[in-house]
């Protein structure tokens, strides 16, 4: 009996009805004249008497909900919705209390980890790397269930190294600008010899609370281990140099090791990967991305529309900058250019101002990104 649940209302917070019931009432049955007892005269009713009157219904009405739930209780229905109790004067001068409503089957909405509300998820692209062969840092993973942060980091393995453990120092910025540093943080892994390696989760000092307010993640390798013994990076890493919103759009693209554009003047490319490949080079001596595959079809120099754009200071302007180069640009593109510039507008209107994220939206997809 106790695990039915009772609402006036048509549903439970946190639960989802799977089945519904039957609409059931039970009354319980008061002496006669009983309502017309109590409503004989306001004086009665402010004496004494009106408390007995009160506790004889509080009773019944009592009662009646265990009676309800008794009956409920006997049923395959665990809950019931649009409850209500009423008291009802017959004809015959009896009167009862009856408590009705319709009998449902409930069961708890499904909560992922994430939705729980002491668990607490982030995961923050790695905004450094290091230009040689060794593991890169891609990502770091924070949890907490409220009961102190746990760590784990991603690494991108180029040679496939059977690599056991990695030492490292950790930066976290947070929204306001302020730095914070994890120093000589132990990666171990169960799997090695992995392109993509991620290591146990291991506890840290980061508070709980502070996980929520970070905005990005730099990793400083100390010495990592392998099969053939304990090495050191050497060099210090380089900083990404790309908008958070477009170094997202370049990983979901390129792949998760992918830290700036490819781009060449000849002489040299640069790789998705960020090494400096000969001109000369088929495919990057890191990542072995080919360089043709990662060269821009894209016949019209956008770099003088973008920078006009920037010169613009509402979304319209910009369309009309636009439509002046329209038929200049390559016809797989100008539809989504249109698109988006409509988008804009229409977003616009509501939101304020979207100048800079329409101009980054074009810049992207002229990048391929």
């Amino acid at each position: 009996m106790e695990d039915i649940m009772i609402t006036s209302g048509t549903s439970f917070e946190g639960y989802e009805i799977s089945e519904y019931g039957p609409y059931r009432f039970v009354q319980t049955i008061l002496s006669s004249n009983f309502l017309k007892e109590i409503g004989s005269s306001i004086a009665d009713i402010a004496t004494d008497r009106s408390s007995i009157y009160q506790e004889k219904l509080d009773g019944a009405m009592n009662e009646a909900i265990k009676s309800f739930k008794e009956m409920a209780g006997k049923t395959k229905y665990n809950a019931v919705v649009g409850f209500h109790t009423n008291v009802v004067d017959y004809s015959s001068n009896i009167t009862s209390v009856v408590a009705a409503g319709t009998l449902v089957s409930i069961k708890k909405e499904y909560q992922s980890e994430f939705e729980k509300s002491v668990f607490v998820r982030k995961e923050l692209y790695v905004n450094n790397y290091y230009d040689k062969l060794v593991p890169r840092a891609v990502k770091i993973v924070l949890a907490s269930e409220g009961k102190g942060t746990r760590i784990s980091a991603w690494f991108n393995n180029y040679n496939m190294e059977d690599i056991k453990a990695i030492k490292a120092d950790i930066k976290f910025t947070n929204i306001y600008g302020d730095e914070i540093t994890l120093t000589g943080v132990d990666f171990v892994f169960d799997k090695t010899g992995q392109s993509l390696l991620k290591s146990d989760y291991i506890e840290c000092k980061l508070p709980d609370k502070y996980i929520k307010i970070i905005s990005s993640s730099k990793v400083y390798i100390q010495k990592y281990v392998t099969s053939r013994g304990v090495y050191s990076c050497g060099d210090d890493p380089i900083d990404v140099d790309l908008s958070p919103l477009k170094f997202k759009a370049l990983k979901m693209k390129k792949g998760l090791d992918a830290v700036c554009n490819y781009k060449s003047d000849g002489l040299v490319w640069t790789c998705n990967c960020g090494h400096v490949n000969e001109g000369g080079a088929e495919e990057c001596v890191i990542c072995s991305r080919k360089q043709d595959e990662m060269k821009n079809t894209v016949s019209f120099n956008y770099e003088p529309m973008i920078e006009e754009m920037r010169q613009k200071e509402y979304v319209m302007e910009i369309k009309d900058v636009l439509m002046k180069h329209i038929k200049d640009i390559d016809s797989g593109l100008r539809m989504q250019l249109l698109e988006i510039m409509e988008s804009g507008l229409q977003y616009e209107k509501t939101r304020g101002n979207m100048k800079d994220t329409v101009i980054e939206k074009v810049e992207n997809l002229f990048l391929g990104l």
